[in-house]
């Protein structure tokens, strides 16, 4: 099943974003903020807003389960904003500690010069680090013992690195603003661009603050957060199906000691239970599910590979999905170099990735110029055979890693997966959802999160699970993202999946043998 925690560790880097970006105001004034092109605005970072350096409790649905750490420091003529996030959290009745933590260094002058990423989860750690110049950033990601190094271009228009947010909202605290609007950057995610608009709603819940609304683009989430006359974030929340997370202002000592818990179990509050058994689903060629928000949000899942929906009378949509349907590969699916690309997750290019690709299409006495339909299935029966550790212990590790464990749960199998068949030649991405299940932690007939594989085959995009042992797939899947796992901070293409989470009832239509 999908490695929730790591998604819910992503989610809280990501409202960092918004805990570091939040306006004060005294009177009823708008105002929308006109930025300026990081490195070229404008004068020093006033040090009277620095150092700062704030800890946070962290709960999810009321249990608390770790601690975030904000901090701001002048080093000589640089500055440098860290934040670190770290969660322990229930996973079927066991437990995992996931630590995502990011710093950001720029000169006096607000230019970009480095940013530094590390994500760990078990025992799996990935780092990587942006070096900033005029035109390019170069990247160096590194993970399980794996290195690569590549190029991309600066993050594109016009936005403010973290310092710059810092002196440039609490300039307006005093402005009378009741909305602010800017761009950054959120460095958990790849260096992408996020849209913030902070909007004042009133007091705060906490003792002589005011109540922000703040939303940014990553996060289909808004935020609360209570901002006392300093500008400090004291209490921050966030709604989210699976219950409220709060990040509440605290010592570092009571800050530390709020991770010893075993933390909410992901797994448990974010499956969905049938309300009569669908085995039949396992073995069908069609199903049409019923899938509704149980608050009355709008849904919108992909149409690709097996899956088509239409909206139905009570606001929901009718998901169908029929094995052996393909969806055509776009123009620019088709251009998009990713799907091949090698990564620090799909490691394409790793010796034994390319040896164990060999290997299977070998043993299916099957060559590179045998069918590709052929190759993808010989490869995706392959990885089921090969990974013979099939548990939730393993970390999101990379297919390299994979291919020396033989271990894991359905990440690691959709992961190897797409490495093999890029070894192959053959385009891969991961998809991601939920998929039926008669038994799993404890409980029976639901839906768990999942996640598997589409590869490119004559034009179009298929549906491949490697953790099945008698097919390539059934109709018990919901596809609700898919991903090219281009970089380590994979999360960032699944962000969309959060307000999903524990906020669904599925119903099966009918089932077509």
């Amino acid at each position: 099943m999908l490695r929730l925690e790591r998604l819910i560790a992503i989610m809280i880097a990501l409202c960092a974003v918004v805990v570091s970006s939040t306006a004060f105001a005294e009177d009823g004034k708008t105002q929308t903020v006109q930025t300026q092109k990081s490195g070229q605005n404008s004068g020093q970072v006033s040090e009277q807003n620095f150092p700062r350096d704030s800890w946070f409790t962290v709960s999810i649905a009321g249990t608390k389960c770790g601690w975030m750490h904000e901090k701001f420091e002048v080093l000589g003529d640089r500055i440098q904003t860290s934040n670190e996030i770290r969660l322990t959290l229930g996973r079927a009745g066991a437990s995992t500690t996931v630590r995502v933590g990011w710093k950001f260094t720029e000169s006096s002058d607000g230019t970009p010069i480095e940013c530094e990423v590390q994500q760990e989860s078990g025992s799996e750690v990935s780092r990587t680090i942006y070096r900033f110049s005029k035109t390019e950033v170069a990247v160096d990601e590194t993970a399980g013992g794996r290195t690569l190094s590549r190029k991309m271009p600066s993050p594109e228009g016009i936005w403010w690195t973290p310092a710059q947010v810092e002196r440039n909202v609490n300039s307006r605290r005093k402005d009378g603003v009741t909305e602010i609007t800017y761009r950054t950057v959120d460095p958990s995610s790849g260096l992408r661009i996020v849209d913030m608009v902070s909007k004042r709603m009133g007091e705060g819940e906490a003792k002589k603050t005011i109540r922000w609304l703040t939303t940014n683009s990553a996060v289909p989430m808004p935020t609360e957060e209570d901002v006392d006359a300093d500008g400090e974030v004291i209490l921050s929340r966030t709604k989210m199906a699976i219950g409220d997370m709060i990040a509440l202002r605290c010592s570092e000592s009571q800050a530390k000691r709020s991770s010893a818990t075993g933390g909410v179990d992901l797994i448990d509050r974010s499956m969905v239970s049938l309300a009569k058994p669908s085995p039949e689903l396992l073995t069908a060629r069609h199903a049409r599910i019923a899938v509704r928000s149980t608050n009355g949000d709008a849904l919108v899942f992909p149409a690709s590979g097996a899956q088509r929906f239409e909206t139905n009378s009570a606001g929901g949509l009718f998901v169908d999905i029929d094995v052996g349907r393909t969806s055509l590969v776009t123009a620019e699916e088709l251009a998009d170099a990713r799907y091949l690309a090698s990564s620090i997750l799909i490691d394409a290019k790793d010796p034994a990735v390319i040896d164990l690709a060999l290997r299977a299409v070998s043993s299916a006495r099957l060559n590179e110029t045998s069918p590709v339909a052929d190759r993808a299935e010989a490869l995706r029966a392959f990885v089921m055979r090969f990974i013979i550790h099939k548990d939730l212990a393993t970390a999101f590790a990379g297919a390299s890693a994979v291919a020396q464990s033989k271990a894991g749960d359905c990440s690691e199998h959709a992961v190897l997966l797409a490495a093999l068949l890029r070894a192959q030649g053959i385009p891969s991405r991961v998809a991601s959802g939920m998929v039926y299940a008669e038994e799993f932690a404890g409980k029976r007939d639901v839906f768990a999160w999942h996640m598997w594989t589409q590869a490119q085959v004559d034009g179009a995009w298929i549906d491949l699970d490697a953790t099945l042992s008698s097919r390539s797939f059934h109709p018990g899947h919901l596809l609700l993202a898919t991903s090219a796992q281009d970089d380590a901070q994979l999360d960032a293409d699944f962000s969309s999946l959060l307000s999903t989470m524990g906020n669904v009832s599925i119903e099966v239509v009918h089932v077509d043998r």
